[in-house]
């Protein structure tokens, strides 16, 4: 079985907390970890894609400095795309 990376493991526990409904319609437990897989998968691809293309817009002699932050802004941005998903009625108030 695939491990899931921080990307996975995140989204994972976002759904147990804020979207439940959505995580049970996956099916089986073997179902709902082949899903966080794939999405694992393509989060850190997307990040990966996105931060380069980020670092494009940087002045070639800033690059180095500039790639943690740019990096961070790539995962967030995937992540509101991709993880954090809109929560279920009555999920609201829960924290993780």
């Amino acid at each position: 079985m695939a491990h899931l990376s921080m990307h996975g493991r995140l989204a994972k526990q976002y759904w147990e907390t804020y979207r439940p409904q959505a995580l049970e319609e996956l099916g089986t437990p073997e179902e709902q970890q082949d899903h966080f897989v794939g999405l694992d998968r393509r989060v850190k691809e997307r990040i990966g894609s996105l931060a380069d293309q980020m670092l494009l817009d940087v002045p070639m002699q800033e690059r180095a400095a500039a790639r943690n932050a740019v990096r961070a802004q790539a995962r967030e941005l995937v992540y509101d795309q991709e993880v954090f998903l809109p929560k279920e009625p009555g999920t609201e108030h829960r924290e993780m």
